[in-house]
């Protein structure tokens, strides 16, 4: 069998929980273990999702622990067999769709993970996953990206816009979720929109024809996240009225691989070693305690 070449991108994502909620995390991952019911399937918004934990790991940043993900995919709808018989798909024995892995690290109160799946949803995943570990249910779990550059704070900072451009696979759009800002969902939907196509776009009239600044933060904030966004700048003014321009492409902490596979997706002993690896390369020193 040919082996399959993918590019891997793991993300860093920081923790902001209960100062309880990683002691419970930990307490409640041994429990399971110790009773073996380390997997769990869980439904959210009419979608199932499997959560496998396995065991704790050690590493010189303290105690880690490797999960293991797969979110269900509801496009799935027929199967066809080379005879010509299309069918559905039989979901007694488990459930179809797209991988997700994670690491997390409590001493640093961050999680890292990644997708071959739709990589906009990577971190409404991570942030799922975690809930299920949440004792305080009142307690709200946000997870932000690790930065190595301060162009989010000086995007905010900005007293007005003249340009966005961005250029993103339309495949990253083709799910869209609650997250997902008004301008792309009507651009996933649109006619022309080709699967594993580049769309490129810039908007230089911000606040004319309906699109506001808001709208330009929310779509920032949300590409990006997404693998599949190749490119995003942002041009504006301070409060001098000299011209800024950011680079968004640059601004997220990542880790990029390039790996060989037999099958189309990456399997856990494989998962754990990449993000094993991409934990190795992390500078802790650009987390916001540090």
């Amino acid at each position: 069998m040919n082996r399959i070449k993918k590019n891997i991108i793991v993300r860093f994502f920081s923790i902001k929980a209960n100062n309880s909620f990683f002691d419970d995390f930990i307490l409640i991952h041994n429990a399971n273990q110790a009773n073996e019911k380390d997997v769990r399937i869980i439904n959210i918004r009419e979608k199932k999702q499997l959560i496998k934990i396995h065991k704790e790991l050690q590493h010189q940043n303290g105690s880690v622990f490797f999960l293991s993900i797969v979110r269900e995919r509801n496009t799935w709808q027929t199967r066809a067999l080379g005879n010509g018989k299309i069918s559905g798909i039989p979901l007694n024995q488990g459930i179809i769709g797209d991988p997700y892995y994670f690491l997390v690290v409590p001493k640093d109160k961050i999680i890292l993970g990644f997708t071959t799946g739709l990589s906009g949803s990577l971190k409404s995943t991570a942030n799922t996953t975690l809930q299920q570990f949440n004792k305080d249910r009142a307690s709200k779990i946000t997870l932000e990206p690790v930065t190595k550059e301060r162009e989010f704070s000086k995007l905010k900072e900005l007293s007005g816009y003249n340009k966005l451009h961005f250029k993103v696979n339309s495949t990253s759009l083709m799910e869209s979720n609650e997250s997902t800002p008004g301008l792309l969902k009507q651009l996933s939907t649109a006619p022309f929109m080709a699967n594993n196509s580049e769309i490129a776009l810039t908007f230089s009239e911000i606040g004319d024809n309906g699109f506001t600044e808001n709208d330009l933060v929310d779509i920032v904030n949300y590409l990006s996240e997404n693998d599949g966004c190749s490119a995003l700048t942002v041009q504006g003014f301070d409060n001098e009225g000299v011209k800024v321009h950011l680079d968004f492409g640059k601004a997220y902490a990542i880790f990029k691989t390039e790996i060989e596979l037999r099958n189309k997706f990456v399997d856990e002993k494989k998962a754990q070693e990449i993000l094993l690896n991409a934990l190795n390369s992390f500078d802790t020193s650009i987390l916001p305690d540090s």
